[in-house]
């Protein structure tokens, strides 16, 4: 793992940093510090989660985040999460209403905020992992997002660019599985999972809704078998990853070597603790190569901005794209013509209510 001498790193809660003295140990004034980059945690807003949102405590740290950056007076701050906090419901019970919630916290701070959702892939990653970004900015210069780098098929638009990397073009750059990352399934997931074709997994029983008779199901967690001619599917951080049929080694569980490099770390990361600790590590992590692409897209802006742009507005936020705001419609009707039979399941709680969490 490489050193940076000059960093100062400091293990803290968010809510107790204060901008100021922040700013004193780095030596630095207010407005010194162009950028500012949080990772807010995703489990409140997780499909693996129990999507709690900002009933969650963590669904709440964007707000501390904030609130350092504008002591810091930064110019643009950068965020990412999970796809699912797009369609999260928000303080008013609407769908997207948590992502506008965000954004207008962000604007009461000083920050006007452009959303995008960025897949790994599509940067060269050997991994099909759709995230969502919220940048930030103090003053009117948007910085762009980056331009995607590679393509899948079917992808006309990017149809000169070379095509995504392949789980199986990943894990032959990393030499052969070591003894000791070999895990085997059970017995009787085995027998499930002979049956699979790659690409694949054990279904999940699926509970019937209005427009799906069938049930809406899903895969079940941990019973998948990777398709090595495509990118992996999102690296989670638990240890229930992917299968793969190895030609050699028979089938096995992706091992947190082959995690991170799914993930791009270079070989000389080295994640400690036990197996489920370094899982969580690396799939908590936005993947080094599309934070590459994005902080070159950031630099390559400030570089031709070097003066301060002219204060923002903050009257009304800027309009979300037109496929993320076909996302949230999409999601509204959904819930128009099977929320009731959602909200009937026996295993559904009653969320408490924002005026109750702050009681």
């Amino acid at each position: 793992m490489r050193a940076f001498p000059e960093a100062l790193i400091e293990q803290e809660d968010v809510n107790n940093l204060v901008g100021g003295a922040l700013l004193q140990r780095l030596g630095r004034r207010p407005g010194d510090i162009p950028l500012m980059l949080g990772g807010p945690p995703c489990q409140a807003w997780s499909s693996a989660g129990h999507q709690l949102g900002l009933h969650d405590p963590r669904g709440r740290l964007f707000e501390a985040f904030a609130a350092v950056a504008a002591e810091c007076q930064v110019r643009w701050i950068v965020f990412e999460n999970v796809r699912g906090l797009l369609t999260a419901r928000g303080p008013d019970g609407r769908p997207g209403g948590a992502l506008e919630y965000i954004r207008r916290r962000l604007l009461a701070h000083g920050f006007q905020t452009a959303v995008h959702l960025l897949n790994a892939a599509d940067f060269g990653v050997p991994q099909r992992r759709v995230r969502l970004f919220i940048v930030g900015f103090a003053a009117g210069d948007m910085p762009p997002f980056p331009a995607p780098t590679h393509a899948g098929s079917g992808k006309c638009e990017y149809m000169y660019a070379p095509a995504w990397v392949t789980l199986g073009e990943c894990l032959s750059r990393i030499g052969p599985c070591r003894p000791e990352d070999i895990i085997r399934p059970t017995v009787k997931l085995a027998v499930e999972l002979a049956s699979v074709p790659d690409g694949k997994g054990v279904r999940s029983p699926g509970k019937a809704e209005a427009t799906r008779p069938g049930g809406h199901w899903g895969y079940k967690q941990g019973a998948f078998v990777a398709d090595l001619d495509l990118p992996a599917r999102t690296v989670t951080a638990s240890g229930q990853q992917d299968w793969i049929r190895d030609g050699e080694l028979g089938l096995r569980r992706l091992s947190p070597r082959e995690c991170a490099a799914i993930q791009t770390f270079t070989p000389d990361w080295e994640f400690c603790g036990s197996r489920a600790a370094q899982y969580k590590l690396i799939g908590n992590a936005v993947p080094p190569v599309l934070a590459g692409h994005l902080a070159d897209s950031l630099y390559g802006h400030a570089a031709t901005q070097c003066q301060q742009a002219e204060p923002i507005g903050t009257d009304s936020l800027l309009p979300l794209p037109t496929e993320l705001l076909s996302a949230i419609r999409y999601t509204i009707l959904d819930n128009q013509r099977n929320g009731a039979s959602r909200n009937a399941a026996p295993s559904r709680r009653r969320l408490p209510t924002m005026d109750e969490m702050q009681a």
